[in-house]
This record gives structure tokens, sequence and C-alpha cells, in this order.
């Protein structure tokens, strides 16, 4: 069940390690971009979906016409207004769908679900020790990817299987929040807890406040019937 990582995640690892490596300071110049894609050996669209993924987890900002700068992630930086309403669909589309799922697999999950569950929780766990947001929003993404599978309705995954990659994105948000960094964490562990304990109404719950919270991390806010 363990997700791989892309080739865009892999190159925005990179860049990262590129940033720490040259010791970029926030307000500081990464190269040209097709200096970068040379250097770093990738497509100028791995690259591209990279830097998104950087700027998602709050490490780079774009100025267009300027270039892509090291972030402070003390500081939060707004989505434009494109990006927002795009982040504020994706959370509604997710609070209908994530909670039922959740209590569905309270109530379906198998040994081997429990196990990868905690696996994901577990690689998280070190992803944020070792400060690595890349590898800590991929175990996130899979902790969700484990739940539609312990399910038991592939339904769920086909409807949402379209939009994977922006829902990627969306869930690595709230990791540019460095005050509550360790947020999804505690809330992963607690979902886990009510579907360990085959508690639907207590995971769906737990699904609905981790999806709201994680909006407010992102300072993102929707519409909810």
């Amino acid at each position: 069940m363990k997700r791989s990582e892309t080739a865009p995640e892999r190159a925005a690892r990179d860049i990262r390690n590129l940033i720490k490596r040259r010791e970029l300071k926030a307000g500081e110049a990464l190269p040209a971009q097709r200096s970068l894609a040379a250097e770093l050996g990738i497509s100028r669209t791995s690259l591209r979906e990279a830097l998104a993924t950087l700027e998602a987890l709050g490490m780079v900002h774009t100025h267009a016409g300027k270039g892509v700068f090291v972030a402070d992630r003390k500081t939060h930086i707004p989505l434009d207004q494109h990006r927002n309403q795009q982040a504020a669909q994706v959370y509604q589309f997710r609070l209908a769908i994530e909670p039922y799922v959740a209590g569905l697999a309270a109530q379906m999950r198998t040994n081997e679900h429990l196990a990868a569950l905690q696996d994901s929780i577990s690689d998280m766990r070190d992803a944020l020790d070792g400060d690595d947001l890349i590898a800590a929003a991929t175990a996130d993404t899979e902790f969700h990817e484990i739940l539609l599978a312990a399910s038991g309705n592939p339904m769920f995954a086909d409807a949402m299987h379209p939009a994977a990659h922006i829902i990627h994105e969306n869930q690595m948000l709230p990791f540019a929040n460095a005050t509550a960094i360790a947020a999804p964490l505690s809330e992963h562990e607690q979902v886990l807890r009510f579907v360990r304990e085959h508690n639907p109404s207590g995971a769906r719950d737990a699904m609905h406040f981790h999806v709201l919270s994680a909006a407010t991390r992102a300072q993102i806010a929707f519409l909810r019937p």
C-alpha cells in the first residue's frame, strides 16, 4: 500500500537539498529555472511541479517575472485568489467524502490496514522530526489513501482519483503553518484510534474535525451546508 514518491516530489527534495547545501536564506533567489532544471537533470515540467510543491509547503515563493525565492517559513504567505478558491473547493469535496470513508473504514478495516495506517503515522513523525516536509506530506496523503482502501468500497477511490494531484497539493498546505506543524500527526492518531476500536461515529467525527482543522491551518474558508 505504500505510496511511491513521484518525479516532481523527488525534484522538490533535490531543490530543498540545494537550498540547504548553498545555505540560502529567506529572501534569496534560486537559480533561474532553466539553469536549475539543467543542474538537477530534470524536465521543466517536473521543475514547475516541484516548485508548486515547495510553494504549497511554504518553502519558496514565486514572483512573476522576477524569479523564485526562499520563503520565511515563520511567515504564512496567503494563496492567490484563484488557488484559494481551488483549495476551498477541494476542502468542500474532502469534507463531503472523507468522514464517511473513515466511518466505513472503522467497520471494514483489516489488521493489514491498521498496520499500514500506523506505518504512515510513524513515517510522518520521523519526517517531522527530521524537518522533511515533503516526506511528511507524502505520509499524510498515504494515510488518507489507506483509509480509502480500508472502506471496502473502491468507488470512493475512483471518485477521488482524477483529482489526486490537486488533493495531494491541498494536503500540503497546512504544513506551511509552522506554528501547528505537528497537528496533522495528532489528528491522524485520533482517527486511527477510532478505526482500531471499530468506532465508526468516532472515526467519522475525528476525520470531520481533521479536514476542518486542516483548512483553518491553511487559512482557507469555504461554505458548508
